[in-house]
Parts: structure tokens; sequence; C-alpha cells
């Protein structure tokens, strides 16, 4: 295990920009290794971003018209495609490279904080890192944004996922940059909540985890509800989300040593490792892996979460918050008793 040293901020930067140009060269060869799949699913957002550089609505222009990455419908929120905007003059496969490097040094930045050292890097070892960074998704660094609350603009892209980030974690800063995006994109774009809402009813994989076979587990973690990661791995299981791992990303968040994180980020390989050699038309394996994403991924996160005090740092706010909503909640249940 790495020495349990601090690294300065300096350290920091230098370890992010290496692993940001190490993540940047291993999209980038694994696109070219598979050009028939263009840029994956970061070809969504691109796509959707060309549009919006042409006065066009994503919604309207990104429908299925042949095999992946052209066989669905738009499924994020307008603010993803604002996302990769900045991007969008460089052709795909770089833009995505591009995206991928930096979305993972800021992950980098931020795993190495709080004395976590080196230690934090194990989470670039984990599936679903490595499935988010092949793939081109969004989660990285919406998880990096955690603790970047200046960066949490971009929470508007993936609000369920930023949902429990967000109770994880609350920034009214972060709020408002998020409502400050959603807000330009309104603007700009007036219909598009109803056109995503209607782009979502065709797609047959984001369902949450406690609508699943004993998904209601993970609700247990809210007997540590004063702890963020108890709050993150309830509501994380609350949310609408894809049962292949990189939208599980946020997990390796409840590991507070580096022997938790060596232990989630080992089991997220075993459920690889059967998923891969279940899987009967790879490599389209997401029915193969949702049966393992609870008892491997959600429910060792919520046993390290169960294993702590129910203590933890509470924003002022949020804390006058819940005891409204606990005085409101009160008087039903005495008159219901």
């Amino acid at each position: 295990m790495f020495a349990q040293t601090s690294l300065s901020r300096g350290e920091r930067i230098g370890v992010a920009i290496m692993i940001g140009i190490g993540a940047a060269a291993l999209s980038y060869l694994t696109l070219r290794m598979y050009p028939e799949f263009v840029a994956r699913d970061y070809t969504y957002s691109w796509r959707a971003a060309q549009a919006l550089l042409h006065g066009q609505n994503p919604y309207l222009v990104i429908r299925p018209t042949g095999s992946y990455p052209y066989e669905n419908y738009y499924y994020y929120p307008l603010p993803a495609a604002f996302v990769t905007l900045p991007l969008v003059w460089l052709p795909v496969v770089p833009s995505a490279a591009v995206f991928v490097g930096l979305s993972s040094a800021t992950l980098a930045f931020v795993v190495t904080r709080d004395g976590f050292g080196f230690r934090g890097l194990l989470v670039f070892a984990s599936v679903p890192y490595l499935t988010a960074a092949v793939l081109g998704q969004l989660t990285p660094i919406i998880v990096a944004a955690a603790f970047l609350p200046a960066l949490q603009w971009v929470y508007a892209a993936k609000p369920t996922i930023a949902a429990a980030l967000f109770v994880a974690r609350p920034s009214l800063w972060g709020a408002a940059l998020s409502v400050l995006l959603l807000i330009v994109t309104l603007i700009l774009y007036p219909h598009w909540p109803a056109d995503w809402l209607q782009a979502l009813t065709h797609t047959p994989h984001h369902r949450a985890a406690v609508v699943r076979p004993f998904g209601f587990l993970a609700l247990l973690a809210l007997i540590r509800w004063r702890t963020p990661e108890g709050r993150l791995v309830a509501v994380l299981a609350c949310v609408p989300q894809v049962f292949f791992f990189y939208d599980q990303l946020p997990l390796a968040l409840t590991a507070r040593t580096g022997r938790q994180l060596l232990v989630l980020v080992s089991l997220t390989w075993v459920a690889w490792a059967i998923t891969w050699s279940t899987c009967t038309h790879k490599p389209a394996c997401v029915e193969f892996a949702e049966p393992l994403i609870l008892p491997f991924l959600y429910l060792p996160a919520l046993l390290i979460v169960l294993r702590r005090p129910n203590v933890g740092p509470i924003p002022p706010w949020a804390e006058r918050l819940t005891q409204r909503l606990a005085s409101g909640i009160r008087p039903v249940f005495q008159r219901a008793g």
C-alpha cells in the first residue's frame, strides 16, 4: 500500500497532468482500435454540441439511424451538450480523448486530497472509471466536481448522479452555478425539457437500484445519514442509472482508507470478470452486468458506511432545513398514532 503521506498542491497538479495525459492516450488508442464505434458514448454529446453550433435541436437531429452509436435518441439533458461545446471544434475522436484527459486530470487532483495521497489513485484502476473513460462518459468529471464547487455547474449535465453527490456534499455555490446553466439553456431553448423527457421514454436501461431485486437494502445507508457517504449511497440508489459500472463510480467515495478503496476496486473486477465470462454477445454486455452491480458494488459500499458512527459535518443551512422538515413531519406521525 502507498505510504500515508500528504501531497502538496504542486505534486497533486503534477500527478493530475500525468494521469490526464495517460487517460487521453488510452481513450484515443481504444477508439482508434474500434473505429466502427466512432467515439462511443461521447459521440452523442459531440453530435449534440455540433447541432447547437448549427442552431439545430439535438433531440430532433439525434435519432436512431443505424448501429451503435447511432442507434438511440439523445438521452441527456441539454446542459450536457454545453459541457462538450468547447471541444466541438475538434474531430470527434480527438475531442473525446481531450475530454477524457481533462476529466481524469481533474479527478486525479481531487482524489489525492486530504492526506489520501497516492492511495486515491487506486480509483483509476477500478472498472467503473475505466468503463467511463473508454466510453467517454461524463461521470468522472461530475464526481470530481463534488470536491470543487466552482465546477459544479456540470451537475446540470447529469442531474441524477449529481443529486447523490450534491446531497453528500451540499454546496450553495455549486447549486447556484447549476441553476444558472439551466436558466441559460432554458432562455436559449425553452422547450428542451419536454424534448428530453420525450426522448427518455425510449430508453430501457435507466432504472433506480431500489426497484431492482434487493435494491431496497441500499436504503439502510440512511442509518448513517449524517455521514456524506451514507447520504451518497442512499440517494444514488434512488436515481435512474445504467447498471453497467460507470454510473456507480461515485461509490468509490465511500472509502476513507486505501484498504477500503482497494477492496471496492477489487470487487469491481470480480463483477467484471463474471460479466465478461458469461456475456454471449460481447461487447454489449449490459444485461449480464446488471445483476452483479448491487452485490459487488452497492452492498460493499453500504457495509463500509454502516461500520462508521453516524457522525459527520453538515452545513448549517442544511442542518436547519433538516430540522424544519423533521418538525413538519412529526405532527403527521403524531396524528397517525
